[in-house]
C-alpha cells in the first residue's frame, strides 16, 4: 500500500509537470522565429521543443513527486501526534491571523503597483498566521485544564505519554503481551510498516534460526492484530534513512512516542538521542530476586564451566550461577553460599562457594521428594 501511494504521487506530479513542459515548448516554438535564429523550420522547432519540454517535465516531476511524498509523510506524522486541542487552537489562531492580515493589507491597495501589493499581502498572511498559531498554542495548558475531555491525551497537558512503537526484537520476544494484559503498558502499541518488512525478511531467510524467529514474530503480530486488537499496524516509512532502528528512532522523535524493545544497542542509541525507551530485559532484570553475599543457595550443577574445575547452574529466571570446584558434580543438587553478584549489560551473574563435604543431593532424589 505504501509503495502504491508513492507511485501515485509521482505519477500525478509527473503528469502535471509533463503537461506544463509540453505547453511551454509549444508556446516557445510559436512565438520565437527559430528559422532566423537556428535555421530550423517551424515544425521541426516545435517537435524539438515539445520533446525537450516533455523530457524535462518527466524528470523534474519524478524528483518533485518524491520530495512531496516525504513532506506529506512528515506532515501526517505531525498531525498524528497532535490532539484535538492543538487542532482547534491552530485553526482559531489561523483564522484570527488571516483577519488581521486582511485588515492590514487592505490599505496597501492604493500604495503601489499590483505585484508589490501581492508580495506584501502574502507576506502579511504568512507572518500573522504563524504568530497567531504560536500564541494560541501557548495557551494549550489553560485550555486543557478548563476542558479536560477536549484536551484528550496530550502528553504535555495531562502528563500522559505518547504511543509505544514495537521493534522487531520485542515482537519476537513476546513478553510485552503479559505486561500489557496486566496493565503495566497503558499506552497504544503500534507497529510501523518497515518493522513488519524486517520481520518478513527474517521469515524468508535461508538461516533456520532467523527464519524461526521471523515466523514467531509474524505469528504473534497476526494474532494480536486480528484477535485481541492489542497492536495496530500503520503505514509509514523514511525513505531517506537507512536501517530499521534509525527509522524507529526518528519516528519516536517526531511523534513524541517511545520505543519498546529488548535490544540493548537500540535502547542505548535511542537514549543518547533523547528518545524514551522501555526495555523488557531491563524490567525483567530489575524484578529478579536479590541475593546477598553469605546467603545459602541450593543449585543444580548443569554443566562444566570455562575455568578449570568450575561448575555452572541456573536459577529459575535464567540467572547463571558459577561454582568453583564443582565440575565433577554435574547433574547433582548442592548447597552453596553466595559470594558475590556481578551485574553486566547482558544480565546478572552469581558466584557461589561450595565446600567439599557439604550435603550433596542427587537431582532425582530432590524431584522425588
Amino acid at each position: 500500500m505504501f509503495g502504491v501511494r508513492i507511485r501515485m504521487v509521482v505519477h500525478v506530479t509527473r503528469f502535471i509537470s509533463v503537461a506544463i513542459g509540453v505547453l511551454s515548448g509549444f508556446t516557445v516554438a510559436r512565438f520565437v522565429d527559430w528559422f532566423d535564429l537556428l535555421g530550423l523550420s517551424p515544425n521541426m522547432a516545435m517537435v524539438v521543443l515539445v520533446v525537450l519540454g516533455w523530457s524535462m517535465g518527466y524528470v523534474i516531476g519524478g524528483i518533485v513527486g518524491r520530495e512531496l511524498d516525504v513532506v506529506a509523510r512528515k506532515a501526517e506524522a505531525g498531525l498524528r501526534a497532535m490532539t484535538l486541542t492543538d487542532l482547534i487552537l491552530s485553526a482559531l489562531g489561523l483564522f484570527v491571523g488571516s483577519l488581521m492580515a486582511l485588515m492590514l493589507a487592505w490599505p496597501l491597495r492604493a500604495v503601489g503597483p499590483f505585484w508589490l501589493v501581492a508580495i506584501l499581502t502574502v507576506g502579511l498572511f504568512l507572518l500573522t498566521g504563524y504568530v497567531s498559531i504560536r500564541i494560541a498554542l501557548l495557551k494549550r495548558d489553560e485550555v486543557a485544564a478548563a476542558f479536560p475531555r477536549l484536551a484528550g491525551s496530550h502528553p504535555q497537558s495531562l502528563g500522559e505519554k505518547g504511543e509505544l512503537f514495537l521493534d522487531t526484537s520485542a515482537l519476537i520476544d513476546g513478553r510485552f503481551v503479559e505486561l500489557h494484559s496486566l496493565g503495566y503498558l497503558n499506552r497504544s502499541l503500534r507497529v510501523p510498516r518497515f518493522v513488519l518488512g524486517e520481520l518478513q525478511t527474517l521469515a524468508d531467510s535461508a538461516d533456520a534460526i532467523k527464519r524461526a524467529r521471523g515466523r514467531r514474530g509474524l505469528d504473534l503480530l497476526s494474532r494480536l492484530a486480528d484477535e485481541q486488537q492489542v497492536v495496530r499496524l500503520f503505514e509509514t516509512d523514511y525513505s531517506t534513512i537507512n536501517g530499521v532502528d534509525d527509522k524507529l528512532i526518528e519516528l519516536a522523535r517526531e511523534t513524541n512516542g517511545a520505543i519498546l524493545t529488548v535490544d540493548s544497542n537500540l535502547a542505548a542509541a535511542a537514549r543518547i538521542l533523547g528518545v524514551e525507551v522501555l526495555n523488557v530485559n531491563e524490567a525483567a532484570t530489575s524484578l529478579r530476586p536479590t541475593y546477598l553475599p553469605g546467603e545459602p543457595l541450593a543449585i543444580i550443577v548443569r554443566k562444566v564451566g570455562k575455568e578449570n574445575d568450575q561448575g555452572v547452574g541456573y536459577l529459575d529466571d535464567g540467572t547463571m550461577v558459577v561454582i568453583p570446584g564443582a565440575a565433577h558434580l554435574v547433574g547433582e543438587t548442592i548447597e552453596t553460599s553466595v559470594t558475590s553478584v556481578l551485574q553486566t549489560s547482558g544480565g546478572r551473574m552469581i558466584f557461589a562457594h561450595w565446600i567439599p563435604g557439604d550435603e550433596v543431593r542427587p537431582e532425582q532424589d530432590e524431584d522425588a521428594s
